[in-house]
C-alpha cells in the first residue's frame, strides 16, 4: 500500500483540473515519449496549465 500519499493524477482530477479520461490519454502519451512526466505530457495535450500542474504538486507535497 502506498499510503496518503496521492498520484499526482489523482490530485489533479479531485481539483477539477482534468478528467480520467485525460489522466488515460495522458498516460498513453507519456508511453509515447521518452521519459516525460504525467504533468508535462497533459500540458503538452493542452488539458491543463503549467500554473495548475505547480499548485497540484504543491497539494502532493503537502499530503
Amino acid at each position: 500500500m502506498m499510503g496518503s500519499h496521492k498520484m499526482i493524477g489523482e490530485i489533479m482530477v479531485s481539483l477539477g483540473y482534468v478528467s480520467i479520461e485525460h489522466i488515460n490519454e495522458a498516460r498513453r502519451h507519456q508511453m509515447q515519449g521518452a521519459g516525460k512526466r504525467i504533468g508535462e505530457c497533459l500540458v503538452e495535450l493542452g488539458y491543463i496549465q503549467e500554473e495548475e500542474v505547480k499548485r497540484a504538486l504543491s497539494v502532493q507535497g503537502h499530503d
